[in-house]
């Protein structure tokens, strides 16, 4: 045989060899790419959505066609990925155990088994899995987004999740007690979280965020000796920290009404140190009204929003005080402008009432 048919015929036999190590695992790949695209079309559809099954049957039909190519760590998690979005939750659950092994270092798997777990009312194996899979930070990111966006039931549910994944983490437990008290300020959990927060913390900032908020609560209640010894623990914990020392002027002005030349001076400070420091351009504002001088309450509002440029709450508040001056086409004008910038819905809705009320006078 010529030597150059034999090179021929020993690439090709090495090309056949590499080939079937090859395709088998790249065709289950994308059987799988296939089982995914599927399964995520279905999730996207409403539940009564007659292409929903089809979708799903399609997506099952590929895992049993990539498992019979190829043994990959993908395929039981396409497979749970189904039972998921069926709402099969054990199953799914039950999928990603028999292949505990082949996933106990692919991160993604480690969560949609967290998922699973959760979903099928295992709560210590979902935390035990959202642990593995590092999932805490995903966690405590979406219950401070929830929180931004004064989206309180969504922040309590999500910070629950983070204390169990990492009861250790202050952190978390201050976010379930902030959302706790948010939605129910008399809720005594709100307050132990705090202060299981305030136990774990080694972090001076931190540990003044949960002190002011703790102080917050109480002076919402009218426990306003208690509140104040907070916010003095605070500004000791961090004394660059504005909020403390706005929240102590304020809750002062509660207790003491007379102490507005303390307060003010305060504030002063409070706005040295933070200039986007909001309650305190709005109290100043108020002690200035309070003592009877107009103008300087409303110079306070002007200046807060020269360094706060169209904030919501600045707004708001200089709306309500042309609505008392009786200054009726401003105080419309300014909330119609609040209206138009604020994004939380709860605000949306103080500020509408306010318009409304402005439309009968």
């Amino acid at each position: 045989m010529p030597r150059s048919n034999l090179f021929a015929i020993i690439a090709v036999l090495v090309t056949l060899f590499i080939a079937a190590l090859l395709l088998p695992p790249a065709a289950s790949a994308w059987l799988l790419n296939q089982a995914n695209a599927e399964i995520a079309r279905a999730a996207s559809l409403p539940p009564d959505s007659p292409d929903r099954l089809p979708a799903l049957s399609t997506a099952a039909a590929r895992v049993s066609q990539a498992r019979g190519l190829s043994d990959l760590a993908r395929v039981p998690l396409a497979r749970a990925r189904a039972w998921l979005t069926r709402g099969e939750f054990q199953a799914a659950a039950d999928a990603l155990r028999s292949s505990h092994a082949a996933l106990q270092d692919d991160a993604v798997a480690q969560f949609v088994w967290g998922d699973a777990e959760w979903r099928a009312a295992n709560s210590s194996a979902a935390f035990e899995r959202w642990r593995a899979a590092g999932a805490i930070e995903f966690f405590m990111n979406e219950a401070n987004r929830a929180r931004d966006r004064h989206q309180w039931e969504e922040a309590e549910r999500l910070a629950r999740l983070a204390v169990g994944i990492a009861p250790e983490r202050a952190d978390a437990h201050y976010a379930l007690g902030d959302a706790l008290s948010y939605r129910s300020s008399g809720d005594p959990e709100a307050l132990r979280e705090m202060d299981r927060a305030a136990e774990l913390t080694r972090d001076a900032e931190l540990l003044s965020t949960i002190l002011s908020r703790k102080g917050e609560v109480l002076a919402a209640q009218g426990e306003y000796p208690a509140a104040l010894d907070l916010f003095d623990q605070a500004m000791r914990s961090a004394p660059l920290d504005a909020r403390p020392r706005t929240d102590y002027a304020r809750t002062l002005l509660h207790f003491q009404p007379d102490a507005r030349d303390r307060a003010a001076e305060m504030l002063q400070q409070s706005i040295a140190i933070a200039p986007w420091d909001v309650a305190a351009f709005i109290t100043l504002a108020e002690i200035a009204q309070a003592r009877g001088d107009v103008q300087s309450a409303a110079e306070w509002y002007r200046h807060g929003l020269a360094r706060n440029a169209n904030d919501a709450r600045l707004l708001f508040a200089l709306g309500e005080f042309y609505a008392r001056q009786n200054r009726l086409d401003e105080a419309r004008a300014t909330l119609t402008l609040a209206l138009k910038s604020e994004t939380h819905a709860d605000d949306l809705r103080k500020i509408a009432g306010a318009l409304a009320e402005l439309g009968g006078r």
